[in-house]
């Protein structure tokens, strides 16, 4: 890859280049695997990989003179703190409860979520999106070149928290997921009330822990009331409607892509005829409708 294309890569995309674009500018992409074996995600991780991690790669002669350089580049970029965390595409689908959409996106060549800024109208025709979904769809790539993830639950985009195990898969610290529920953390608002007896009972090693600072940074700064108010919460959609006494219309509700509460504000008032509702099933379907749009409007 050359020197320019690297340079137009990472001013364009408002984004570091992928751990492969930077291995190949380096002449070393052919580890790209067995370096994100050893949970390697960003160019600065390679500076923090243990020298019995490195001993594995079995570097050849002319590959640890690139190595060298690359590792050198790599101490530079953690130095400026140049890395952002990493947005992996399934991460960004389920906030906005879009991962039923991962297959075919990977089908017409989206690998992150950068890449969906690449898909034109026809592309995202070939998605197979249900109603709400293509609306959810609208303003998720819409700002998506505004926010790089970024969990903020005060936007009025309905956008809602990814699942604990999601975020852990996307640190390269799915290993964490069964500890942490030991420790008694659920959902992402839990991992602020860690502490460093219970932090250090995890024995992260020197990259696991940069990415969990990396991941942890991110969810504290979301507000952790707007985290805890059941928007991203499946269980709280299912009280939802058994509340309303509308749980007869889920099913309906799933084929149309409503998967939690907020979605439903995405249907118009004449499309309500849709749900296929008895006469006093639609009388609370629009008292809940008016009750949820002025709770929404309280969290923003």
């Amino acid at each position: 890859m050359a020197k320019e294309t690297f340079l137009t890569c990472v001013t364009v995309r408002n984004n570091t280049l992928s751990l492969r674009g930077w291995l190949e500018f380096w002449r070393i992409d052919e580890l790209t695997e067995l370096l994100e074996s050893l949970d390697v995600m960003t160019p600065s991780d390679l500076c923090l990989l243990e020298q019995k991690e490195v001993a594995k790669l079995e570097l050849k002669k002319v590959q640890e003179h690139h190595y060298q350089k690359a590792l050198a580049h790599s101490k530079y970029l953690e130095d400026i703190h140049f890395d952002r965390p990493p947005s992996p595409l399934q991460l960004w689908l389920e906030t906005w409860r879009l991962d039923r959409l991962q297959k075919p996106l990977f089908d017409l060549g989206v690998d992150v979520k950068e890449d969906v800024i690449d898909l034109d109208e026809e592309d995202a025709q070939k998605l197979g999106m249900r109603l709400l979904e293509e609306r959810r769809w609208k303003q998720a790539t819409s700002q998506l070149l505004k926010v790089i993830r970024n969990f903020d639950f005060k936007d009025n985009t309905r956008a809602s928290a990814p699942s604990l195990t999601t975020w852990l898969v996307s640190l390269k610290l799915e290993e964490l997921d069964e500890p942490l529920q030991l420790l008694g953390v659920v959902e992402l608002c839990d991992l602020a009330d860690i502490d460093d007896r219970e932090l250090a009972s995890l024995k992260l090693n020197k990259l696991q822990r940069k990415h969990w600072d990396q991941g942890l940074l991110q969810v504290l700064k979301a507000n952790k009331e707007a985290m805890l108010d059941g928007r991203a919460d499946d269980a709280t959609f299912v009280g939802f409607l058994q509340a309303w006494r509308l749980y007869r219309l889920a099913p309906i509700m799933d084929e149309l892509g409503a998967y939690v509460q907020q979605d439903l504000l995405d249907l118009e008032p004449s499309e309500y005829s849709l749900l296929k509702m008895r006469p006093l099933e639609a009388k609370r379907f629009e008292q809940a409708m008016i009750t949820l749009e002025e709770e929404f409007q309280a969290w923003n």
